[in-house]
Parts: C-alpha cells; sequence; structure tokens
C-alpha cells in the first residue's frame, strides 16, 4: 500500500526550481493539507462508484 506520507526531497524541488518554479514550506504544507481533506472525504461507496466508472472491477474485501 502507498504511503500517505510522501518523499517531498530536495530533487523534486531542485527539479521544479529548474524550470522557474519556486517550492516553499508553505504551498507543500497546503499541498499537504488538501490532500489528507481529500483522504478524509474519500469513503468505499465513491471508490466503488470510480471503479465502476472507469470500468475497472470491484476490489476484493
Amino acid at each position: 500500500m502507498a504511503s500517505h506520507e510522501p518523499d517531498t526531497g530536495t530533487d523534486t524541488t531542485a527539479m521544479l526550481a529548474a524550470v522557474g518554479i519556486e517550492v516553499t514550506e508553505e504551498g507543500k504544507a497546503r499541498a499537504r493539507r488538501r490532500l489528507d481533506d481529500a483522504r478524509d472525504r474519500w469513503t468505499p461507496a465513491l471508490e466503488a462508484e470510480a471503479r465502476e466508472q472507469l470500468g475497472l472491477p470491484a476490489r476484493a474485501a
């Protein structure tokens, strides 16, 4: 299972800086909050609906 705490190390930050995108600690914190909010709203019913819409098989319990 994927971690809920992705590595936001300097490699990604440096890569974005190389193309002119500034990454701040405040921006990373804001993104983490938005991801946490989305995870809180995600329910098994929403997952089942999304899988059905995408034509994916239902997950085994």
